[in-house]
């Protein structure tokens, strides 16, 4: 039986993500505030994954967080941040190295979420099958993902935390920009390095296609790759995207699969 942590303090919601689990031989473990939290996590043996909530009513999430991310035993557990309010950028830069997921409450969230700890759990018995059965061959050795550095130019914190979160677990570092001339910024630095570019085309201040031009014509990088990703797949997209200067293009939702597989081809 797989353990879970959930830090929610409304009695009701946290009631009904415990149902919500209670056909798939999970144990929920419920606390209502910071402090009950870590109690829990300093009692219980074996958790498998913390949901957490950041609104308590004795602090504020990110607090639990820090004190998990100092204890060398506790540290390597997947959290989940279950929030109802839009993070500013400066709180998601703080969680997007330590949680490993962000879910906004609504409606449908619930079944997300479920998606999520699913995802966590058998990830970790593959873990624990690879451990027990060396002799099986990974394909981490094909991965030239590993270790090279993405910038993410998207405006939407959402979109960021989702991509960040899938490819950090192909140990890609992550740099972030909010607009076209923060990416800008970025690739002026040498010391980024930046090895691949995944480009929104909508965004404020300067969008997408202004970029990228400014990239190739300004910056004069040539073959850096850029990937760009709308929104709302239109035809014509594709063609207008290679012709200013982009090497691909994807849509939202954007399929991880295939984005990292395109990934792999422009840095191969």
């Amino acid at each position: 039986m797989k353990k879970i942590l959930l830090v929610e303090d409304q009695e009701l919601q946290s009631d009904h993500i415990k149902n919500s689990f209670a056909s798939q031989n999970i144990n929920v473990i419920q606390t209502f505030s910071l402090n009950s939290a870590w109690n829990k996590l300093n009692e219980e043996n074996n958790i498998d994954c913390i949901i957490l909530d950041l609104s308590l009513p004795d602090g504020n999430g990110l607090e639990l967080i820090e004190r998990i991310k100092e204890n060398k035993e506790l540290s390597k557990i997947p959290i989940i941040i279950n929030t109802a309010y839009e993070l500013p950028k400066d709180q998601y830069d703080k969680i997007l190295a330590d949680a490993r997921a962000t879910i906004l409450k609504s409606d449908k969230s619930s079944d997300r979420l479920i998606d999520e700890v699913n995802l966590f759990l058998n990830k970790l018995q593959q873990e624990n099958n690879i451990i027990h059965k060396a002799e099986i061959p990974t394909v981490i050795h094909t991965n030239n993902l590993n270790g090279k550095r993405v910038l993410i130019a998207d405006d939407d914190m959402r979109n960021v935390f989702a991509l960040s979160t899938s490819l950090q677990s192909y140990n890609m570092h992550i740099e972030v920009a909010n607009n076209g001339k923060e990416a800008i910024e970025i690739l002026k630095n040498p010391d980024h390095k930046i090895d691949i570019v995944l480009m929104d085309i909508m965004m404020p201040e300067m969008d997408g296609y202004e970029a990228i031009q400014h990239i190739r014509n300004v910056l004069n990088y040539k073959d850096l790759p850029i990937i760009t990703v709308t929104a709302k797949a239109m035809k014509g997209d594709r063609e207008k995207s290679i012709q200013i200067g982009a090497n691909d293009y994807v849509s939202k939702p954007i399929d991880i699969d295939k984005l990292t597989s395109l990934m792999q081809v422009w840095l191969g």
